[in-house]
């Protein structure tokens, strides 16, 4: 009878500790995903969570067929300009490229982000846009330092 109940004890400690665990990442600033409308754009904005100041990465994939020259991004929060980059960076196809690191959290999951991407394909300019949607994280570690 004693083994029973210590297995029942293990077995809710364990269940509380993974139900806190998720409740803690769910609370978590969301990662900020969006894909353009031609499909050929991707963006993620997530937390590197190895980063000891907890750093936030913007991310682009490219996933035409042939390389492009990325020359302008530009993302805003409700209309408002948050960052800007501009360059001629050559992309190829699934190759990432970081566009925006910070410290700042896009913690309000009631703002609207939008990237707009413009790139240069065959001597022809070209721009997209892009909404992220934020996406709840589930397995957050917490950061220690």
């Amino acid at each position: 009878m004693w083994k029973n109940k210590k297995r029942l004890y293990v077995f809710l400690t364990v269940a509380i500790i993974v139900a806190s665990w998720i409740v803690y990442s769910i609370n978590q600033p969301p990662s900020w995903r969006g894909i353009s409308e031609n499909g050929k754009w991707e963006t993620i904005f997530k937390n590197e969570f190895t980063s000891p100041k907890g750093f936030w990465n913007g991310t682009l994939y490219w996933d035409g067929e042939e390389p492009i020259t990325l020359v302008r991004v530009h993302l805003t929060k409700n209309d408002t300009t948050v960052h800007e980059w501009d360059g001629n960076e050559v992309i190829d196809k699934g190759k990432p490229f970081d566009y925006l690191t910070t410290t700042e959290m896009f913690d309000n999951q009631e703002d609207e982000y939008v990237l707009r991407v413009y790139w240069e394909e065959k001597d022809a300019k070209q721009d997209n846009t892009i909404v992220l949607s934020p996406k709840p994280r589930y397995v957050v570690l917490p950061n220690l330092n």
